[in-house]
């Protein structure tokens, strides 16, 4: 079999990156976006849900990547597409039509947003990589998707549509609560278990300040 010789983090996030130092001390490259580079290099303070889930990952070097990353076999072309993580990426192999998409997929529809999470940013970069040729979308957390483009597509299209659905209830009157239990439903597990790192109801307000 042949050598690992390389590795390619989508961001800076523990369930990505957490190993990072174990493939140094490997002799594996790790490549990543050059702040993910910075954010790495040192211990960071994490919340308490995240260590509990995580732990702490050890310091670790990773090496800017560049605008394409060549193996032996394949070729992929880097793609920045920041807000799920401002040093979120994505790597396009685009005689495949494969896109390893990290976690800017995750599911087709949205109903938590994460603390750090930018929905503009977020927005912009489902559009960037709707402009790309790809078919098979390997996820982070879903694995391989046979029809990747358009679930991709159906994500993009369920946030618009939120997003109108959001500014009706807002202009009848209708407060964050209201409109986040219409909308999404009460909070879950993951908002309690998380301590409110990821909610509901930061994702309808992050939606009302998007013409802010």
């Amino acid at each position: 079999s042949s050598r690992v010789s390389q590795a390619v983090l989508t961001h800076h996030h523990e369930d990505h990156a957490g190993n990072a130092s174990l493939l140094n001390a490997r002799g594996i490259v790790v490549r990543g976006h050059p702040s993910a580079a910075v954010l790495l290099a040192g211990r960071r303070h994490l919340p308490f849900f995240e260590r509990v889930v995580w732990g702490i990952p050890e310091p670790a070097a990773v090496h800017p990547a560049p605008p394409r990353i060549v193996t032996g076999r394949y070729a992929f072309r880097v793609v920045a597409t920041p807000g799920h993580t401002p040093d979120h990426i994505v790597l396009l192999e685009e005689k495949q039509g494969w896109l390893f998409s990290g976690d800017l997929f995750l599911a087709e529809r949205l109903l938590y947003l994460y603390r750090d999470e930018d929905l503009r940013q977020l927005l912009a970069s489902l559009e960037r990589v709707l402009g790309l040729d790809f078919e098979v979308l390997f996820c982070a957390h879903r694995g391989r998707v046979p029809d990747g483009h358009r679930v991709m597509a159906r994500k993009r299209d369920f946030l618009l549509d939120l997003i109108t659905k959001v500014d009706e209830l807002h202009r009848a009157g209708h407060g964050e609560k209201e409109i986040t239990r219409r909308l999404l439903g009460r909070e879950g597990a993951m908002t309690w278990v998380s301590r409110g790192l990821f909610s509901k109801r930061r994702l309808v307000h992050r939606i009302l300040r998007l013409d802010g």
